[in-house]
């Protein structure tokens, strides 16, 4: 493992964070001549624009692994205004639908095995959209060939559809279609063996960037880089330019040097501006404008088929090419554009399929695209969810669960305000030494219970708020004893203090007896009203 890092230090670059990784030395297949150098130049670029920048060259799979997951740790509480970019230049291929970056150490035997030795790119993908940060890139440079030939069956060359939306529906794809860019150039009618990336939905704030169309393979090219990432280091040096004037420029360039066999394409949901440098006195870059149908379809008709061809190329969008076919769709370019907008609603089909995931999904893509590179993976796949019913059909413990009412979470907040006596007091009386416990004035406290409950159905938050009596009044009771006896006359007192109101009743009790007199004055409650009682 070759990893090393290096930062920049521009003030206007201040928290640019990127992993980049090349992987050429495979030993078990074929070796690959540019991805390391690849990697190399693009951390340079990368560094100049003030990256801090971590590189991994000729990972296996478990540094590979590792290398993703530092890079997430590392980003974790740099905040969202951080930038997160991932680069990966190597081989891919596709699996059932699946698609799989491939690590130096990857050997396998057979199609499954890929689970195992290689590393899936929906991982890749998960990981690197949980960083906080508001602009996440994606750049892959893979698929260049199918290197096993020999293991997978012919059918699952190339790399498929990933939708990296997290939660969303197939549904969405159809709408999608109008801003996706990218698709392979040339029918696929007749084809046995499907080619290329996939169709991808990205998240908020995330780009994610192929070097070539869904469903086609990319070049290594002859000279010292491969064509997409020389012109990635080309296309990004142009001062404030945009991420998608870089991505367009790249686009046209890659696509005329490989004769329009290689269409390099992006799916962004970018909410920031980005540029790779700032432009002048370090102004930002802004997002572009998008055009109506009827904007586009005025400025392609205003230029000739060649002009409006390279244009169309640039925006690489399935709309743009449709409005292009209907005015120009009889000359030599608009044939080239008719078979480019064909393959991608293919593509977006196949998704489709493999969001869906059922035997009629597949069955009717396979009834619309019967010649189609992907119909034996659709034919397995069918089968594969038609084995899948069987056996829940075949299991009443299965079918008793899908019975049950779904169960939800009830959370019910009881809030209640209690009486809670305060501490007790000590009174000391004059007299006798004496102590008196006398109980302290209540307090009251208010308690809240949060009670969490299954039940069947939705869930429903309901708060209960009771109303119950207020602080205690305290009223005084005083007790006077007064004897005469010979001598000094001692007075004793005791006050006590007893909850709610009191009404007092004095009764004053005397008596003639030998020796000294003594009176009694007692004050005590009564439920009636006070009298005077003489005896």
């Amino acid at each position: 493992l070759a990893v090393w890092s290096g930062a920049a230090g521009s003030a206007w670059a201040k928290g640019r964070f990127a992993l980049v990784i090349g992987n050429s030395q495979y030993s078990s297949t074929s070796t690959l001549a540019n991805p390391v150098r690849d990697a190399n130049a693009f951390s340079e670029l990368l560094k100049t624009a003030g990256f801090e920048v971590t590189t991994a060259l000729d990972v296996g799979q478990r540094d590979l692994r590792r290398a993703v997951s530092d890079f997430a740790d590392k980003l974790a509480d740099k905040g969202e205004d951080s930038v997160a970019l991932v680069y990966f230049a190597g081989h891919g291929v596709q699996i059932d639908g699946a698609n799989y970056l491939l690590p130096v150490d990857v050997k396998v035997q057979r199609a499954s095995d890929f689970a195992l030795q290689a590393v899936r790119l929906s991982d890749v993908m998960d990981v690197i959209n949980n960083i906080p940060s508001k602009t996440r890139i994606v750049i892959l440079d893979a698929c260049r060939n199918n290197p096993f030939e020999d293991v997978i069956d012919k059918s699952q060359r190339g790399l498929a559809r990933v939708d990296t939306s997290f939660g969303k529906s197939a549904a969405a794809a159809p709408a999608a279609a109008t801003t996706l860019p990218g698709l392979l150039t040339g029918s696929t009618s007749g084809a046995s063996v499907p080619k290329g990336l996939a169709v991808v939905t990205a998240p908020p704030g995330s780009l994610i960037v192929y070097s070539t169309s869904p469903g086609a393979t990319a070049s290594d090219g002859k000279g010292v880089n491969s064509p997409f990432t020389a012109a990635l280091v080309e296309a990004a040096k142009t001062p404030g330019a945009n991420i998608e004037t870089v991505l367009r420029t790249i686009r046209l360039s890659v696509h005329k040097s490989s004769n329009g066999k290689q269409t390099p394409w992006e799916v962004t949901a970018l909410t920031e501006p980005f540029s790779f440098f700032p432009g002048a006195q370090g102004a930002q870059p802004a997002l572009e404008p998008r055009k109506s149908d009827g904007d586009w379809h005025h400025e392609l008709r205003s230029l000739t088929p060649e002009q409006a061809y390279d244009v169309v190329v640039l925006q690489n969008n399935v709309t743009v090419y449709q409005i292009y076919v209907s005015l120009y769709g009889d000359t030599p370019f608009g044939i080239i554009i008719r078979g480019i907008t064909d393959r991608r609603i293919e593509m977006y089909s196949w998704f489709d399929a493999l969001t869906l995931n059922t035997p009629e999904a597949f069955e009717a893509f396979l009834r619309r695209y019967p010649n189609s590179d992907l119909a034996r993976t659709a034919e397995r796949l069918a089968e594969r969810a038609k084995q899948r019913l069987r056996a829940a059909q075949a299991s009443p413990s299965i079918l008793a669960l899908a019975s049950i009412p779904e169960v939800e979470t009830v959370v019910k907040e009881v809030i209640r305000k209690v009486r809670v006596p305060g501490p007790e007091r000590i009174v000391r009386v004059p007299g006798p030494e004496r102590i008196v416990h006398v109980p302290g004035p209540v307090r009251v406290k208010t308690v809240i219970k949060t009670v969490v409950k299954k039940v069947p159905g939705p869930v429903r938050v309901k708060t209960v708020v009771r109303e119950v009596p207020g602080p205690v009044r305290i009223k005084t009771v005083v007790k006077t004893i007064v004897k005469k006896v010979p001598g000094p006359v001692r007075i004793k007192t005791v006050i006590r203090k007893v909850p709610g109101p009191v009404r007092v009743k004095v009764k004053t009790i005397i008596r003639r007896v030998p020796g000294p007199v003594r009176t009694v004055v007692r004050r005590i409650r009564v439920p009636c009203r006070c009298r005077r009682v003489v005896n």
